[in-house]
């Protein structure tokens, strides 16, 4: 299940000056382990200079569109390893280490449904916002959607000819938005970030948006995912259930001193922690106050699953069959799956003398 795949590339365009569109063919044997639901990412496993690399990029398909390849956008950050190669190296007919898709940026359609759902993009977040938007459409055809999308220019505005083509294929149920924050435009309204305040103005503009009854979709830098989720929900009351959010970085927390305090107050306690990694057991000791119980796995060299590390996706995601752990961050479980008994092990330390996690989940 946490297993890497060799995927050959079949499609490396570039689609502005500084991103690329990457598609890798999913051969007939194994599209049960690569199905995958609208918003989920994939995992890359690469070696750079001599150092392995693991990224995780949203997948932009949808599953309604039955393609037979996986495709995702990188935007080439300054001094990205990964991003730098797959802009500046990649190509066709290459072979790359991939892991079968993962995560929970999704909600569920019925096709008896009528609903709104508005996609807050900025850029390269467009990648699960656009597999959410069009999936929702597909599979709803009475509902209708919403795109407000942030770029610095026009010219810098990614996937926006299949955002085009989309508008026309569902013939005026998708209405786009672009924004621009380095450029002037002839409407100042669309001119700025997204923000509570942008989002006040076009929610004045837009009058047939029905704003607590819409279903939100939101990706791009973490302030502006934090600030929209917080006034949608506080200011607009949107039910929480309706404002979906997708982290690719850690927000910086204003608590981040108080959560300190509560790792510090838990007891220092040595642990015998036990996982289970494709039905194989593998047990080490651990103290409460060191490494996390995944650095730990991994300086003993098990097969645990991972790639940010930072609490943002949830590759190492993991049930706790036996005993109790404290998570210091959490920014891509959800409060159910919480209540549960998942943890993101980079971020977990065992609180009781024998912990058992579950990885294959």
């Amino acid at each position: 299940m946490n297993s890497f795949y060799k995927l050959k590339t079949v499609k490396v365009q570039k689609d502005t000056n500084d991103a690329v569109n990457v598609a890798v063919e999913i051969p007939e044997e194994l599209k049960d382990k690569f199905r995958f639901k609208q918003g989920q990412y994939l995992n890359f496993r690469m070696m750079i200079d001599g150092n392995e690399e693991r990224r995780s990029y949203s997948i932009c398909n949808a599953p309604s569109e039955k393609s037979n390849t996986l495709e995702v956008l990188v935007k080439l950050l300054e001094g990205g390893k990964v991003s730098g190669y797959f802009n500046e190296h990649l190509h066709m007919d290459e072979v790359l280490e991939v892991m079968p898709p993962m995560g929970g940026f999704n909600t569920s359609y019925h096709p008896s449904n009528t609903k709104t759902y508005i996609g807050l993009a900025a850029g390269s977040g467009i990648s699960p916002i656009l597999s959410n938007i069009k999936e929702s459409l597909y599979q709803e055809p009475n509902s209708n959607a919403y795109l407000f999308y942030s770029n610095r220019s026009m010219s810098q505005i990614m996937k926006k000819a299949e955002i085009e083509k989309l508008v026309e294929h569902f013939n005026g149920r998708l209405k786009v938005v672009y924004l621009v924050s380095r450029e002037k435009h002839e409407d100042p309204i669309f001119e700025g970030r997204i923000s509570p305040e942008k989002l006040d103005h076009l929610f004045e503009r837009y009058t047939d948006i029905d704003v607590k009854e819409a279903t939100y979709f939101i990706c791009g830098p973490a302030e502006m995912i934090k600030g929209i989720a917080d006034y949608l929900k506080k200011d607009k009351k949107v039910p929480a259930i309706q404002v979906l959010f997708e982290y690719f970085t850690a927000p910086d927390e204003e608590n981040s001193a108080e959560m300190s305090d509560e790792f510090k107050a838990i007891a220092n306690i040595e642990s015998m922690v036990t996982v289970i990694i494709d039905d194989d057991e593998y047990s080490f000791h651990l103290n409460s106050k060191k490494e996390s119980i995944l650095d730990k796995a991994l300086k003993d060299n098990l097969p645990v699953p991972f790639a940010c590390k930072g609490g943002v996706c949830c590759t190492c995601k993991a049930e706790v069959l036996e005993g109790e752990v404290f998570m210091e961050k959490n920014f891509a479980l959800t409060e159910d799956e919480v209540a549960r008994g998942f943890v993101l092990t980079c971020q977990c330390h065992p609180t009781t003398n024998v912990v058992m996690l579950n990885y294959d989940v």
